[in-house]
């Protein structure tokens, strides 16, 4: 990975701020995007990357944040659209979907869903003659049953569902784009009813380990599940399906 450029999105903190550490061990100059700009500084200044103001839920500054990352750095080889949310901050009681405001609804449809969208449409040109790799960010909650947030786990089935669709459409090109989706992490988002023990909440670094290997040598369409089946250890095998 020496000398490739990456980007990441929701890049200041959790899974994103992991692998940009990640990447930048191994080599990459990194695009540290993020709306977060005092964490995002001071993540860049340690890996030696650049923070690259970035507000997903806008086409025009996802576009502006590529263009500055190609002017900077270079075009992007690797890039892990990450950025996430969920309905209600850390703390706070869930919401029945009818107690769901019309404002909750577009943020969370926003930042993980329409964050995914401008990320491919500003990148896909522009990767294309060089190949690379795209990894999505959705959740197991992708996968299965999320009761507590709707909103959530829609948007990250739409995740998969749109890596899916976006891979099989790109198969005359070298950019592969697949998805990662992690079970519990310790991240600022996740719930204070999954900390407990009996759910396995993993450490980031453990989920950027296996974001940074999608990167480098995951399958086009692959969609991978990575959930914390040895709490103690966190040695744990991931489960993969191409489509």
């Amino acid at each position: 990975m020496k000398d490739k450029i990456a980007l990441v999105t929701g890049a200041a903190t959790g899974i994103g701020a992991e692998v940009c550490r990640a990447l930048a061990t191994e080599g990459a100059a990194v695009a540290v995007c993020d709306i977060n700009a005092d964490a995002g500084l001071a993540l860049a200044k340690e890996i030696g990357g650049e923070f690259i103001s970035c507000d997903v839920t806008s086409s025009e500054r996802v576009e502006a944040a590529v263009a500055r990352c190609v002017k900077s750095l270079g075009v992007p080889t690797y890039a892990h659209l990450n950025a996430g949310i969920m309905t209600v901050p850390t703390g706070s009681d869930f919401l029945a979907i009818e107690d769901v405001s019309l404002m909750q609804y577009r943020k969370i449809v926003g930042v993980n869903l329409d964050g995914m969208y401008h990320g491919l449409r500003a990148l896909l040109p522009l990767m294309r003659d060089g190949g690379g790799a795209i990894t999505l960010t959705a959740s197991t909650a992708g996968v299965s049953t999320l009761s507590i947030d709707p909103m959530y786990a829609a948007t990250k089935h739409a995740i998969i569902g749109l890596g899916r669709a976006v891979a099989a459409a790109n198969t005359e090109n070298d950019v592969r784009i697949n998805v990662i989706c992690p079970g519990v992490v310790d991240t600022g988002i996740v719930p204070d009813a999954f900390k407990a023990r009996e759910f396995g909440m993993m450490p980031a670094s453990v989920m950027a380990a296996e974001v940074v290997d999608l990167l480098t040598t995951g399958a086009n369409g692959e969609v991978r599940i990575k959930n914390a089946a040895d709490v103690a250890g966190f040695a744990i095998p991931a489960q993969s399906e191409t489509f």
